[in-house]
């Protein structure tokens, strides 16, 4: 098992399962939070969605409101420096129900109307450069932009546990099926098996390196799947991976782990 330096405890976390009662517009601990829906790395920060709104991570007990519009955070995704959100308005928001598709430009501090807006919920959102996905919660359809979100086409309905975009080439893609990995190109009407001796439950993509998240472990592939190397090894569930150039943070049990060595070490 690697080495944990330092562990940033935060009570009670599950992606999207917290629950406390606490009303929290200026909530500054995560235990006066509730439902945490997405947990993202933008850079060097940790960037959670929550019913009260976004959030950056800066210790324990320690998080910082982002912006002035509140809204419930349920799909959040973050290409380049470009954020994208959906979920619905918060009380004495403007925004319409359901708020679409949002765009920020300057890490969450303004949002601004891109598409969908009273027709889509995303749950999940997955984007880089110009390609976004996103899980439409009320009828689980998949749409699909290649264009951030101007435009869309529907793909069908959502079969996928997790995707990550190539970015390498349009409509090119890793996904989980029945904790499988594939590789697809021209938006899923290609899939071809990605061979692993282990399940897969989340998977990640950073320039061309994969991590890949199996029970407790975490393994990483440099050459898109054709050999893994097991990094990690936790004494508990890894539900979670994000990652920037410069970090990768994994949830592990009711704890946020970090690593800025590529998963070296966690601190």
């Amino acid at each position: 098992m690697q080495k944990i330096k330092q562990i940033l405890m935060i009570s009670s976390i599950a992606v999207a399962l917290s629950f406390f009662s606490a009303p929290a517009i200026h909530a500054q601990s995560f235990d006066s939070v509730t439902h945490i829906h997405s947990i993202k790395v933008l850079s060097k920060k940790i960037l959670i969605g929550t019913h009260e709104g976004l959030f950056v991570y800066q210790g324990p007990n320690n998080m910082k409101p982002i912006g002035e519009e509140r809204f419930d955070i349920m799909g959040l995704a973050i290409s380049g420096r470009t954020m994208f959100a959906s979920g619905h308005p918060g009380k004495g928001s403007k925004l319409p129900e359901p708020v679409g598709l949002l765009r920020s430009d300057d890490e969450g501090d303004n949002w601004k109307k891109v598409s969908l807006q009273g027709e889509v919920d995303f749950h999940f959102l997955w984007s880089a450069g110009n390609e976004i996905y996103g899980v439409d919660a009320q009828t689980n359809m998949i749409l699909y932009s290649s264009n951030s979100g101007r435009e869309w086409r529907n793909l069908g309905p959502n079969k996928f546990s997790d995707i990550a975009i190539s970015g390498q080439k349009l409509g090119e893609n890793f996904v989980i099926r029945d904790r499988k990995l594939f590789k697809g190109s021209k938006t899923f009407a290609d899939l071809s098996l990605v061979k692993t001796v282990f399940p897969v439950s989340e998977i990640e993509l950073v320039g061309r390196t994969l991590y890949a998240a199996s029970d407790k472990s975490i393994f990483r592939s440099s050459n898109q799947g054709k050999t893994w190397k097991k990094i990690s090894t936790f004494g508990a569930e890894v539900s979670g991976l994000s990652s920037s150039n410069e970090l990768l943070i994994a949830i592990v049990g009711n704890q946020i782990l970090k690593s800025e060595d590529g998963g070296k070490n966690f601190s």
